[in-house]
């Protein structure tokens, strides 16, 4: 039976199934069919090939730990010329990834917070290694290069294990509440060095 239940980032999906099994919430879901452009030739179609159902872990809910059933739709262009087959599209999770969006936002919250691999991993169920390869995306993609620091910043030490160093330092904005750069260590000459060229303003 169809349920109209809406959780944080699945607010598109329709629950088919909901259970709990040896202490973890399973959740079944799918999309509602809708026509899809053709990536190829951009013909707008709605006719099915099959399905996949993809395991993909989320974050907690109900303050259980959460796994998702996706039943996944591929759609084939009905352009003769084309018949390209091709998934449909979805929010929740990205391509190739057995992680859900929400899932990483929340690990990624967790790390910008100063908590470190061994703690967050415990929480998500997953490995410190996973862990660590969400560090250094975040790190890669959410921090630009910091030519001056603002007036006000807020410094910290995370325990993360990077470059044969136990500790590094995260340099965040309070007032705009973002991360915006990540030292290798801990060590008082690294962040003088750091103020030095960058902390003007401070």
């Amino acid at each position: 039976m169809n349920s109209n239940i809406f959780l944080p980032g699945l607010e598109a999906f329709v629950v088919t199934k909901s259970c709990v099994e040896d202490g973890s919430y399973q959740l079944h879901l799918e999309l509602e069919r809708e026509p899809h452009s053709c990536p190829c030739c951009e013909q707008r179609t709605e006719k099915v090939h099959d399905y996949r159902v993809q395991k993909i872990q989320h974050q907690h809910i109900f303050g259980r730990p959460t796994t998702l059933f996706y039943r996944k739709r591929r759609y084939v262009c009905e352009n003769e010329a084309c018949r390209k087959r091709f998934y449909e599209d979805n929010s929740m999770v990205e391509r190739y990834q057995r992680q859900s969006v929400e899932y990483k936002q929340a690990m990624g919250i967790e790390l910008i917070h100063g908590k470190n691999f061994k703690d967050v991993a415990s929480r998500f169920g997953t490995s410190p290694t996973t862990v660590m390869r969400r560090f250094d995306h975040i790190s890669s993609s959410m921090l630009s290069e910091t030519k001056q620091l603002p007036e006000i910043i807020a410094i910290d030490e995370y325990k993360g294990d990077a470059g044969g160093e136990k500790y590094q330092t995260i340099i965040a904005d309070p007032i705009e509440r973002k991360p915006l750069d990540i030292l290798k260590d801990r060590k008082k000459e690294t962040v003088k060095e750091y103020l030095r060229k960058h902390g003007d303003n401070v």
